[in-house]
């Protein structure tokens, strides 16, 4: 009786919805993708799915060039996607039930709650709309900007498209772009990679955050919560050092061939993207080895909770990184900024931290038998490229070294299922088989072991 399977219990979990609202896209995504009116050449029915969850995943990784191959009919479809994998199909849904009137059951309450809330109930029509407002706003506003930037260099109509596909783009940390070269187009601009990058920020920072901010401003919360401080705190920290320590890398190799200020604001630019945007306006075949490795330390970490991008968070690594600290200054539990974190929200974070790590070496030892010989590896290695790759996918960044178009199939069947797993979540999945078995309210009797 212990180990019988509910369906109730497995499919009525809220991140099985999740999953499946997600898996159900994907699969329309790659079916619409496959019409011959959504591209100028043939696409087989595997890169139709990888394109389709690559931007569902929001992760932008591409075994086909996005500009060239695509329609631009085919090209909204993708934005379609992206649009609808940054703010999770379910929240879509659940929007759509609120405008017929519909009350919110359960499940759907759970779902939001579980997404975009770090603390207790809440007014979910209030933080809905203010998930909205805040999406649409932001893409309006930089749609509006880039608009004038493209316009210089494209006609009226074209300029509109870009603008908003990137505007879209970046927010939800998709990294799709419909130029051909990316946003290497623009390497020497200072506008566009800085609205870029800006869009990109706001959409990683999380609606958490937005929605904390908010409420302050209105006079509905007297304080800032501990997740409000540590997450700013850790992204803002995780920010100034990934453009310091990519500034001093990449001085005499990526950045050699630009001004000071330029390499300032590439240094930026990069650590920003690296955490789950995927952007470049520099190839990434011309980053040295400290450079990629240490950007795959940041695409590993992410964004923050309740966001667009992926990653294991930065709420993650900062509990992690707290219960360390807290245990060398003598405190028996995790202490914050003057507040104890839970155990239980310790020990998930533990979770989560072996699980990616399990997750990217499984997946990193099954690539290296799926790559086949590139030329990149002569000048950095076949190591650091698949592992790149691999992290880049289960962190949904999209960041790529130039082999994801080589891949064996088996490779890209690989990565497709890194991407999907990096965006539902591996807590998520793992909550969901959880749920199969009964939980154990009984404990076993102590006993010490050596550690260290």
């Amino acid at each position: 009786m212990r180990f019988k399977l509910s369906g109730h219990r497995l499919f009525g979990h809220p991140a099985s919805l999740v999953i499946a609202s997600f898996a159900l896209a994907d699969l329309v995504g790659t079916l619409l993708l496959l019409l011959p009116w959504m591209h100028r050449q043939p696409i087989s029915l595997l890169d139709a799915f990888f394109t389709s969850t690559s931007a569902v995943c929001v992760t932008g990784l591409t075994v086909v060039n996005t500009a060239e191959a695509f329609t631009r009919l085919g090209q909204t479809v993708i934005l379609a996607l992206i649009q609808l994998g940054g703010l999770g199909v379910m929240t879509f849904s659940i929007l759509i039930a609120l405008g017929f009137k519909k009350g919110l059951g359960l499940q759907s309450r759970l779902v939001i709650q579980e997404s975009f809330l770090p603390y207790g109930p809440a007014d979910l029509r209030d933080l809905l709309r203010t998930i909205f407002l805040y999406t649409f706003f932001v893409e309006g506003l930089v749609s509006a900007f880039l608009f004038v930037c493209f316009l210089m260099r494209f006609p009226l109509g074209e300029a509109v498209f870009h603008a908003v596909f990137h505007s879209v783009s970046a927010f939800c940390n998709a990294g799709f772009s419909t130029f051909r070269e990316g946003l290497v187009l623009y390497q020497h601009s200072f506008f566009v990679p800085s609205l870029i990058m800006l869009t990109v920020f706001l959409g990683n920072t999380g609606f958490p955050v937005a929605y904390e901010l908010s409420n302050r401003l209105r006079r509905r919360q007297r304080r800032f919560s501990l997740h409000f401080k540590l997450t700013l705190f850790t992204h803002l920290f995780l920010l100034g050092l990934g453009t310091v320590v990519l500034l001093a890398s990449e001085w005499r190799a990526a950045f050699s061939h630009f001004p000071v200020w330029l390499k300032f604001l590439s240094a930026l630019f990069h650590s920003v993207s690296a955490r789950t945007a995927g952007f470049n306006t520099v190839d990434m075949a011309r980053f040295s080895e400290h450079g990629l490795y240490f950007i795959t330390l940041l695409m590993f970490v992410g964004a923050c909770p309740g966001s667009t991008g992926g990653g294991i968070k930065t709420t993650t690594a900062a509990v992690i990184w707290a219960a360390a600290l807290s245990r060398l200054r003598g405190y028996l539990h995790t202490v914050a900024f003057k507040r104890t974190i839970p155990e239980l929200q310790v020990g998930k974070a533990m979770t989560l931290l072996v699980t990616a790590v399990t997750a990217v070496v499984l997946m990193h030892f099954l690539l290296t038998y799926a790559v086949p010989s590139f030329p990149f590896y002569q000048a950095q290695g076949e190591f650091l490229a698949t592992l790149f790759e691999v992290v880049s996918a289960l962190g949904t960044v999209g960041l790529s070294t130039g082999i994801t178009s080589s891949l064996h199939p088996l490779g890209k069947l690989l990565i497709i299922v890194a991407m999907f797993l990096g965006r539902v979540g591996l807590l998520s999945m793992l909550s969901v088989l959880s749920r199969v078995q009964r939980p154990k309210p009984y404990f076993y009797a102590q006993e010490e072991v050596m550690v260290g």
